[in-house]
């Protein structure tokens, strides 16, 4: 067991939870650089600027072990009901960071292309790993990243040449299971798209309910000339679960980075969200919603830099937050100087379904060129009480239509999914998260009091 806390005094303890690695003698300089950033980081705490709305204590204190028994425990039974519907998946499944053959199912593919667990792909094709991992992700860039590229053992690789069209989407499900102690886990994904490679990514976190696990990821993304990637991220980890990723894009000429995120689960997590437009006519969009209640916390910290001229970038951020909730949302835009004809615009649209809950957008703009086209703003607000009354004029209870408003303006964003089955099981999802966790009948009732 290793106690998880912000100094970096138990690195080697916290290693060891992680089991021996081994590798060549670039990946073992890999981990050597994330031990040094990590002994001089060390975790963060509120004095950071980045982390101070967000309680780490939750977190700090707790003991984590690593979890590699509970592989065996799991079935395709237990992920039939997470298994994306009406899509032919090519699937890479993690238990607690690891690659299970198992529970994978990958089939033919295009000539050079690989899907598979990151340590294979290592193994196997090191020659296209090295030039990705690490270089995108940086461990110095906070203490939770520098923690994961010091235990770098194993995670997932997608991996797409020069002109190939990805016909199947590929999902990349991380299951966390610590049945009897909490464990920790730390994959590294690692997505690279060469020179007009196209591909959709599903990558989903989840976790059971009750049980206590600590997820620290990476994913590290390179996105050549031309290059299209969507990528659909979801978190449903259960309850009691801790989640912090940090995702790294580097998006040349012309490629198209799109992201759409739903952040449901865990009792605290924290997207870290950096993307590099460093080419001509790179563009990003980059959707999200978070649906939070009880005693919840979420936190996205969204920068992106615009490097070269003629950059987009579209981003729209909404959140609801009931009980005693805390959300948290800030979006950086950075533009670099020549990156002219910058085109940018960062939304955030926030709807508080109690008195107890928050939330803290902030949206901020650094430009340091002319002849762009740069925009952002954000709300916070409760429900539309002449809404609400016109609801209640048509025969509604004020609680019922509650839910009705509230669930319309998340369905903004699940709307945006890609493929018509999934997008209605997301829908279920985010109905029964909001019903259990978000508008219980009491923070209903409170609301409408209100």
């Amino acid at each position: 067991m290793a106690v998880l806390d912000a100094t970096p005094d138990k690195l080697d303890m916290l290693i060891a939870a992680q089991g021996h690695h081994g590798g060549p003698d670039w990946l073992e300089a890999l981990r050597a650089r994330g031990r040094d950033g990590f002994r001089a980081l060390g975790l963060p705490t509120p004095r950071a600027e980045d982390w101070r709305n967000l309680r780490l204590n939750a977190l700090y204190g707790q003991s984590f072990t690593a979890g590699e028994g509970a592989v065996p425990m799991l079935t395709w039974a237990h992920l039939m009901p997470i298994v994306p519907k009406g899509i032919d998946c090519d699937r890479i499944t993690m238990v607690n960071g690891r690659f299970s053959a198992d529970l994978s199912a990958v089939g033919d593919l295009p000539e050079g292309v690989r899907v598979s667990g990151l340590a294979d792909a290592i193994a196997g094709d090191a020659g296209r790993i090295e030039p990705v991992l690490g270089r995108i992700a940086r461990g110095e860039a906070d203490g939770f990243a520098a923690l994961n590229q010091a235990a770098l053992a194993d995670g997932a690789a997608v991996i797409v040449p020069r002109g190939v069209d990805l016909s199947r989407p590929v999902h990349l499900l991380h299951h966390a299971l610590s049945p009897r102690t909490p464990v920790v886990a730390q994959p590294r994904i690692v997505i690279d798209l060469a020179e007009n490679a196209r591909a959709t990514v599903i990558e989903h976190w989840r976790g059971l309910a009750g049980e206590t696990a600590f997820v620290n990821a990476v994913i590290e993304i390179r996105l050549a000339r031309g290059a299209r990637l969507n990528l659909i991220r979801l978190q449903t980890s259960g309850e009691a679960a801790f989640h912090i990723d940090r995702l790294a894009a580097l998006v040349a000429d012309d490629a198209t980075l799109n992201v759409i995120q739903i952040d449901l689960g865990a009792r605290l997590s924290r997207h870290g969200v950096d993307v590099m437009l460093d080419g001509r006519g790179a563009t990003a969009t980059l959707d999200g919603l978070f649906a939070i209640g009880a005693e919840q916390q979420t936190d996205t910290r969204s920068n992106v830099e615009h490097r070269h001229r003629d950059g987009r970038l579209s981003q729209t951020w909404k959140g609801v937050a009931g009980g005693r909730a805390r959300g948290i949302f800030c979006g950086r835009v950075h533009v670099l100087p020549g990156a002219v004809g910058t085109d940018a615009s960062m939304s955030s649209r926030n709807l508080l379904a109690s008195r107890t809950a928050e939330i803290l957008p902030k949206p901020e703009l650094e430009i340091h060129a002319d002849e762009v086209k740069c925009a952002h703003g954000a709300t916070v607000g409760a429900i539309s009480e002449q809404e609400l009354f016109y609801l209640q004029s048509r025969g509604l209870d004020a609680a019922e239509g509650r839910r009705i408003l509230t669930r319309a303006f998340a369905e903004e964003i699940v709307d945006r999914l890609p493929f018509e089955d999934f997008r209605a099981q997301v829908s279920g999802w985010v109905d029964r998260h909001m019903a259990q966790t978000v508008l219980t009948d009491a923070v209903v009732k409170e609301a409408t009091a209100s």
